[in-house]
């Protein structure tokens, strides 16, 4: 039989229906969790208690509540961009890749708007222990999300190879280069939130803008270029 070319077989790769349902199914999931984000974020009326103090104020003290939600807003998003890439390298599903996805589903999205309403609120508190808990807290749900997310990654890629035929071991190994570093980080700066949360914050804001762009992904693929060559 001929060999076909490359864009068929990726085609004929993604006609898998299981895996089509379970993209569709995350897609509704990320969908109604980005949503709820929001609702940490109160909305001002006349006949609040606080309401002598002005409108203006009430909006400028909610500045908390603004900064969790931007933060948790682009780390959902961004699980967002990242499994959808990584499904796009997966050519069919298995009942295994359905749990492990349901699990990342409910630890590492659809929880995301406590921990975000959580940090909201006492991010800031004049008691310095609630505001370490409440850091604590959210670096902790963060990162369990970030672990799923691996062992979602490493059971598809490489213990049940349900990676599609024209992906690259050069660009798995980038993919997993990209990814891998994630959770060890956030358990740094989840440490890092027992002594100073707003460091930690900080920190939580500086791996959204790292992976906005896509400075992990380019430096994986430099790196597995790199390695590439050296072999030869």
């Amino acid at each position: 039989m001929p060999d076909q070319p490359a864009h068929e077989v990726r085609a004929r790769e993604r006609e898998d229906p299981s895996l089509a349902r379970l993209g569709a199914f995350s897609d509704g999931v990320f969908a109604f969790a980005i949503t709820l984000l929001i609702l940490a974020i109160r909305i001002p009326h006349p006949g609040d208690a606080d309401s002598g103090h002005g409108l203006l104020s009430i909006l400028l003290g909610q500045w908390r509540s603004y900064l969790a939600y931007v933060l948790s807003f682009m780390l959902v998003g961004i699980n967002w961009a990242n499994h959808r890439v990584m499904f796009s390298a997966f050519a069919r599903g298995t009942h295994v890749l359905t749990w492990l996805n349901l699990v990342y589903l409910m630890l590492a999205v659809a929880f995301v708007p406590i921990p975000t309403a959580v940090l909201g609120a006492w991010l800031g508190s004049s008691n310095g222990n609630d505001e370490v808990v409440a850091t604590v807290f959210y670096g902790v749900c963060v990162t369990v999300g970030a672990v799923t997310y691996m062992i979602l990654w490493w059971y598809g890629a490489y213990l049940a190879h349900l990676t599609t035929g024209v992906l690259t071991d050069m660009e798995r190994r980038a993919h997993t280069l990209a990814w891998a570093p994630s959770p060890f980080v956030l358990i740094v700066l989840t440490l890092i939130a027992f002594v100073s949360p707003a460091v930690a914050v900080v920190g939580f804001v500086a791996i959204v803008l790292l992976y906005v762009l896509p400075v992990p992904r380019l430096l994986a693929l430099a790196k597995s270029r790199r390695a590439r060559r050296t072999a030869r």
